[in-house]
């Protein structure tokens, strides 16, 4: 911020006057010339010279003016950034999210928010599931998109829809107990079956090997949850946590994969492909938008103006719909 006196001094530069420069400070003359001589002292030059009419500047007064005049516009610049923050023209919305379903989430939620925030800037950082947390403790993200995850005591969460997992596999590839069960890709996305597609016996799928999902995703851990030990697909062995890549290794016969019926939505139709439903109650899970409980009421109202546009877009009947592709 300026200095009073700082201020004091321009205001006599600016008017070229100390009696006009007191009169719009509203301070008595004399006062005025005393703050100015303080002023001089302090800096242990004189900043005008007092033989010429008007007052001039000399040459350290003209650096001090220079000086004055970058922090009055700093200043201003500062006032305007702040407003423009305090009634949500500006600032920025940082993401979080390692969800390969956020790819089309995200960007449907923020075609409708900026709408309304159109100055606000967004900055989406991607990471693992295991990093996601802590970005929010590091405070590189203001909010983070999680599947199935935990919520920490100090967060607020909000769901956005409900995923459930599903196995799928090429048709060629289903053995004949499998069979009765099958769901062809419309009916899974529309969310058109109905209880006796659902599998509760996961004995069904012994022997069916599937494509690997490292140690570190979601995936994974639900695999062993829902399958146990079921078995890898011995071509594929990498690390391989793309959905879209596995999705197409499984359509090219590598191996069943288990995806949720949200990722599903996301990719383009196969009748070569079949879907089976999964009866354990851990073959569901939200995902979820977390963010700090903050004193930072402007990132709050941000936040919660974001989770109001993505609740609009995802509360609906089947909020699967808005995922699937064109």
């Amino acid at each position: 911020m300026v200095s009073t006196t700082a201020r004091y001094i321009y205001t006599v530069y600016r008017l070229k006057s100390v009696s006009l420069a007191a009169e719009e400070l509203f301070i008595s003359q004399p006062a005025l010339s005393r703050a100015i001589k303080k002023a001089e002292t302090e800096l242990g030059a004189p900043l005008f010279n007092r033989k010429t009419l008007p007052f001039s500047l000399t040459a350290e007064g003209k650096l001090y003016i220079a000086a004055v005049e970058k922090m009055l516009q700093l200043e201003k610049e500062t006032g305007e950034r702040v407003n423009d923050i305090h009634h949500m023209q500006g600032g920025t919305l940082r993401i979080g999210t390692a969800s390969h379903l956020c790819f089309y989430v995200i960007p449907k939620v923020l075609k409708e928010f900026q709408k309304q925030h159109p100055h606000i800037d967004i900055h989406i950082v991607m990471t693992n599931t295991d990093k996601l947390y802590e970005q929010l403790e590091k405070k590189t993200a203001d909010l983070i998109f999680v599947s199935g995850g935990t919520v920490p005591d100090n967060c607020f969460s909000v769901d956005l829809l409900q995923e459930r997992f599903v196995v799928a596999m090429p048709c060629n590839m289903v053995p004949a107990p499998l069979q009765p069960y099958a769901i062809n890709h419309e009916s899974l996305v529309s969310r058109t079956y109905d209880s006796i597609n659902t599998i509760t016996d996961m004995s069904f799928f012994d022997g069916i090997e599937f494509i690997y999902n490292p140690p570190n995703t979601n995936i994974h851990k639900k695999r062993k949850i829902l399958l146990g030990k079921s078995d890898i697909s011995p071509y594929v062995t990498s690390n391989v946590s793309r959905q879209q890549l596995n999705y197409n290794l499984m359509r090219s016969g590598f191996g069943a994969l288990l995806t949720t019926d949200a990722n599903i939505a996301t990719m383009l139709p196969d009748p070569a492909c079949a879907y089976f439903l999964l009866g354990d109650p851990a073959a569901k899970q939200n995902l979820s938008v977390i963010y700090p409980k903050r004193e930072d009421s402007y990132l709050n109202r941000i936040a919660n103006e974001f989770m109001d546009t993505a609740k609009s877009l995802f509360s609906r009947e089947n909020p699967l719909n808005q995922l699937t592709l064109c």
